[in-house]
């Protein structure tokens, strides 16, 4: 018996008010290594102490522990950007090891996944989602920025090269596409992205007059700007095999003219200002000097303090949900951290690590806060700055794709050799539907109608609920078959691949009750996942 797209929609619109997933149902709108000779005990300790009292100092007290199911969720999804799969769930809650968390951070770091997430992720910091232009290569910046991850290179390296990099904007030297992004108008979107990304100042408003609540000048940002002119690009062709002429890549390139900025002051005055770095520093002007090559050494120099805490304060952000400066680049007197002695403990340790990003992950997923549930409490409930609870993070459109994927095998659903076209048409509509140009974190879910839409009815929820040959959930019923198990087998592993959980009572009794009513068992499989899929718990990092 075949159930219409219509009667489907009529049946998952009731699941709302059912009682699978009722809490978390989105329905108005959308063998593991051993580290403990890697973890720095000291750093850890420290942040718990800071942590700590500033609880006391607040009058909160913190909420309980989250469970394993909901730290290994968590976990996935801010070191490997997408949720567990059904097997590495169970193997994880069947752990009877007292260490395997942190264990288990060791294991996500040494993933490929690893890689590729913080690839991705820093490309949208970088050039943010949005079309970069034509010079951009956007995959190739990513596989850059990959391959830099998987090395553990340092982060004062990384970003080195980031502001420094010149030559053709292949995978090989992807770094030059972070300039090619942002070098229209005299490189002012350059000047601005690389001050608050390597620094986390935000000087921006500064092009045009002082800044109102800080001490930054029109002359800082204009400075900074004077060492990108004569930053240039142009078009490099090649002979395509039909004899016509076509783009082979972009090269970035510096011209050693223009080492000045002029800038218009509101009293009608035009000014000029020379490089000068954001503590007064200046270089010399003449045309040898390589003026990005002088102010990445100003950016990464060990002395600048800066440059870790801005580092530092992101990656709290990223696995926390709120930077200890939040806004997360916005340092400042108008911006003090919520915990200073606690950012300047990680940034001298982070410094001291030779700058080694896998350390300073290891020190944040082994403290106190981030092993803390997400459901607030009484003695909580409004505390938004001291870490008491884990923030709710809704799931970046690269997240929510690689989860979706993950739980659901959908990309692999009919069978076929198209599945690598269907997954890339696919990511698409996600980064359409859910991604923006924001380079900044988030931590509320827009919910918007074609976000809900495509969730709820899109190409990729009908492939991924399927029961078609290769699915998931055909397998899943396949097995159960075999095995002669209940219903109660199916949907115990629709929980755990979609929630990493079993199902409550509750939920489970539920479940049961549409199956009996239900006159297409599968459908009502079908349905079940389907709402698991589009529910707040599944959509949320929580």
């Amino acid at each position: 018996m075949t159930t219409s797209r219509r009667e489907r929609s009529r049946v998952r619109a009731g699941l709302c008010l059912s009682g699978v997933a009722a809490a978390f149902v989105l329905c108005v709108a959308p063998a593991l290594a051993d580290d403990e000779t890697r973890l720095d005990r000291s750093t850890t300790e420290a942040i718990d102490s800071w942590i700590r009292a500033g609880w006391d100092d607040a009058g909160v007290k913190p909420s309980a522990r989250a469970t394993d199911g909901e730290f290994l969720r968590r976990a996935y999804l801010d070191i490997l950007g997408r949720i567990p799969s059904l097997k590495e769930t169970s193997d994880f809650l069947q752990s009877r090891d007292a260490n395997k968390r942190a264990k288990l951070v060791s294991y996500l770091l040494d993933h490929p996944d690893y890689a590729q997430n913080f690839g991705n992720f820093w490309s949208v910091v970088l050039i943010g989602r949005g079309d970069a232009g034509n010079q951009v290569n956007r995959n190739a910046l990513r596989a850059w920025l990959r391959t830099r991850f998987a090395a553990n290179d340092p982060w004062n390296e990384i970003a080195r090269e980031l502001v420094t990099a010149s030559g053709p904007n292949t995978p090989e030297n992807g770094a030059t596409n972070f300039a090619l992004a942002h070098l229209d108008f005299d490189a002012v979107p350059l000047t601005s992205i690389t001050t608050r990304v390597f620094l986390g100042q935000q000087i921006q408003c500064t092009q045009c007059h002082d800044h109102p609540s800080n001490d930054w000048k029109q002359a800082d940002f204009w400075g900074i700007n004077a060492f990108f002119r004569g930053v240039r690009s142009r078009e490099v062709s090649r002979t395509a095999a039909s004899g016509a002429e076509e783009t082979a890549y972009y090269e970035l390139y510096d011209d050693p003219t223009d080492a000045f900025a002029r800038y218009d002051r509101r009293d009608g005055t035009i000014r000029i200002a020379f490089p000068t770095y954001l503590d007064g520093r200046k270089i010399s002007q003449e045309t040898d000097v390589d003026r990005r090559q002088e102010l990445g050494s100003f950016i990464t120099e060990p002395e600048n303090d800066q440059f870790a805490r801005a580092f530092v304060n992101r990656m709290w952000g990223h696995f926390l949900g709120r930077g200890i400066v939040h806004p997360i680049d916005d340092f400042g007197d108008h911006n003090p951290p919520s915990h200073p002695e606690l950012l300047e403990r990680l940034a001298e340790d982070f410094k001291a690590s030779g700058y080694d990003i896998k350390q300073l992950i290891r020190w944040i997923t082994a403290s106190e806060p981030y092993h803390l549930s997400s459901v607030r409490t009484r003695a909580n409930e409004r505390d938004e700055t001291y870490f008491s609870h884990m923030t709710l993070k809704p799931l970046t459109p690269e997240q929510l794709f690689e989860s979706l994927l993950t739980a659901t095998r959908a990309h692999q659903a009919g069978g076929g050799s198209n599945s690598d076209a269907r997954r890339d048409r696919w990511l698409r509509q996600f980064t359409f539907a859910f991604g923006n140009d924001e380079t900044s974190e988030g931590t509320s879910f827009q919910g918007t109608i074609p976000q809900a839409l495509m969730m709820m009815n899109g190409d990729l929820i009908d492939e991924a609920t399927s029961s078609k040959p290769g699915s998931f959930l055909r397998e899943l019923l396949d097995e159960a078959m075999r095995r002669k198990a209940s219903a109660e087998f199916v949907v115990e592993k629709l929980y755990l691949a979609a929630l990493s959980r079993p199902p409550s009572s509750k939920e489970a009794g539920a479940a049961q009750a549409m199956l009996r009513s239900g006159p297409n068992p599968n459908a009502v499989m079908e349905d079940i996942f389907w709402a698991l899929l589009n529910s707040n718990e599944f959509i949320l990092n929580h």
